[in-house]
């Protein structure tokens, strides 16, 4: 009896110290069986956890540290597939509540769940309205959930071609990546390293700057509670998890001023379908605001990869004719040259015929006029007249000086030197080259190149690197520009500019109309600055489209014109 009492006993204690030694290894031994690796798993397993933000990225921002594509954390329509009984019935009546296409969650699940198994969670819709968020709530659709995201473009974004775009990785991007060693495949030690499923920037800032914005992984992540089958609990709620920030990605920090980007795509929104808008501080030659038209959602840009051309930045695009408010380059060489007085007379009968038969029309004959009145009432003849007493060489040289790249030269014939000089055949322009022009003359000839991107921050908000604007350069004199801007004040004030003119203010400008095609379309032109005593702002205005979506019989001074006065006062009354 004895015996076996003992027996019993150091059996208890073998079993005993066996569980000792277990559970000393397990809170001592660091490895894939530890107590904290088993517990992990555990947690895992009995959770769903998704990353709290859309994207990995660094912000794009204003010169006051705003966000341009007013990122922050909203509501967003998330499925759990592995809690959906069925993901075909709960897609068509999710079509039915919010609108989303059955098709698009039956392939997003599906290519999630073929990607990283079925229980990772799926973004379905992101930046939900009030009344979305209600009718799902309502609902309670099993394996839905309604969670806040961080996302990156909010329905108040602003700037959208000059910040651009995220995409699908295309395959040659893929290959390229791969090459580099930046993908999950080719790189097992990089942070940033890309996965097929990933997004990357492909225009505007999103793409030209990837590299900086690109971060290493999510700063927050959202955690739900499952039950042994992996099925969310209802009623738990959902829980998020603070992380550690993300020391990979950087933030860009523009020379926009959101609150003047807002007044002029506001402007814009009222005024023209099809166009572009762009504000220069004429100091310092940052852009302030630039704005195109046609928009975009940043948000469903497959929407628009077949579409017209609402993806195309018209603000750098340097393809357009630019009519009238070239002939500033034309009027500042001649002058530069000694080829003219100011006070010299020229005889406009309304239209100059060359040898080729081309002939160049003005609105109507406007007599004797010197170079002042021509500006005031934009007579082409007199301009085709300076340009061919300039000569192409020349012309060409003073256009690069000013910015512009034109396709005319020594041996051009005197036909395409005549319409260059008034902004047409030869020459193609962008509206920020347009509003820079303008801000040379305002700076009394100084030229600089104008900035857009002014620095760059670290995760912690420290600056690591500026882009310093470019010295000024004077490349015409200042006389010259005396001389044109009196002309451009009194264009604006009394001739085909009107409707630009700030009362108490001033405004120098120029007006242009530009053939843009051989089916009488037109684009309509407005650039100058204000006020005339110590110029602060350079605007440039041009539209393909009023409206009403009209693009023959546009005027600049009619057209484009009221769209500077508006933009001008609105932003020049915030510092009142």
């Amino acid at each position: 009896m004895n015996k076996r009492i003992v027996y019993i006993l150091g059996m208890v204690w073998a079993l005993f110290f066996i569980v000792i030694v277990r559970m000393a290894y397990l809170q001592l031994y660091e490895g894939h069986n530890s107590g904290s690796a088993l517990a992990a798993r555990a947690l895992r397993y009995r959770t769903q956890a998704m990353p709290g933000e859309e994207y990995y990225r660094g912000e794009i921002l204003d010169c006051n540290l705003v966000s341009l594509t007013d990122s922050g954390i909203r509501p967003a329509l998330v499925a759990f597939p592995s809690s959906i009984k069925s993901v075909g019935d709960t897609a068509r009546e999710l079509e039915k509540s919010v609108g989303i296409a059955t098709s698009h969650t039956e392939a997003a699940i599906k290519r999630a769940q073929d990607t990283f198994g079925s229980r990772s969670p799926v973004v379905l819709k992101t930046n939900l309205t009030p009344e979305e968020v209600e009718k799902i709530t309502a609902a309670q659709f099993e394996g839905i959930a309604v969670l806040p995201l961080k996302t990156r473009y909010g329905p108040a974004a602003l700037a959208s071609h000059l910040v651009g775009y995220l995409n699908k990785i295309s395959e040659q991007q893929w290959q390229d990546l791969t090459k580099k060693r930046k993908t999950a495949d080719s790189s097992s030690n990089l942070p940033t390293a890309y996965r097929l499923t990933d997004r990357i920037g492909v225009a505007g800032l999103e793409g030209k700057y990837e590299e900086v914005l690109r971060g290493s992984g999510p700063e927050m992540k959202i955690v739900g509670i499952a039950d042994a089958n992996g099925r969310l609990l209802q009623g738990l709620g959902y829980k998020i998890q603070e992380g550690t920030a993300d020391p990979w990605r950087n933030h860009l920090v523009l020379t926009i001023d959101r609150r003047y980007q807002e007044i002029v795509e506001r402007v814009m929104d009222r005024s023209l379908v099809r166009g572009a808008v762009v504000v220069l501080d004429i100091a310092s030659g940052d852009v302030l605001a630039a704005a195109s038209r046609p928009n975009f959602d940043q948000n469903q840009v497959g929407n628009y990869l077949k579409g017209r051309d609402e993806l195309i930045d018209r603000t750098e695009r340097v393809a357009f004719y630019p009519g009238s408010v070239f002939k500033m380059v034309t009027a500042a060489g001649v002058l530069e040259e000694g080829l003219l007085q100011p006070d010299e007379v020229f005889e406009c009968t309304g239209t100059h015929d060359f040898a080729d038969g081309t002939r160049i029309r003005c609105l109507g004959p406007h007599g004797r006029v010197d170079l002042k009145e021509a500006i005031c009432k934009s007579c082409n003849t007199t301009f085709v007249g300076l340009g061919l007493r300039l000569g192409g060489a020349k012309l060409a040289e003073y256009a690069s000086k000013l910015g512009f790249t034109v396709n005319i030269n020594s041996q051009s014939p005197p036909a395409l030197v005549g319409n260059a000089s008034i902004g047409q055949q030869g020459v193609l322009v962008s509206p920020l080259q347009i509003a820079n022009l303008y801000a040379t003359i305002a700076r009394g000839g100084y030229y600089r190149p104008w900035r857009v991107v002014s620095e760059i921050r670290n995760y912690q908000g420290e600056v690591i690197h500026q882009f310093p604007g470019s010295p000024p350069l004077q490349v015409i004199s200042k006389k010259t520009c005396d001389f044109l801007v009196d002309a451009l004040a009194a264009a604006a004030e009394s001739g085909s500019g009107r409707p630009a003119w700030l009362e108490g203010k001033g405004t120098a400008g120029k007006t242009g109309t530009a053939q843009a095609n051989d089916s009488q379309k037109v684009i309509a032109w407005f650039a100058g600055f204000t006020p005339l005593d110590n110029p602060r702002l350079a605007i440039a205005v041009m539209v393909e489209e009023n409206a009403v979506g009209t693009s023959t019989g546009l005027r600049g001074g009619e057209t484009a014109a009221p769209v500077f006065k508006e933009v001008a006062e609105g932003i020049l009354s915030l510092a009142e």
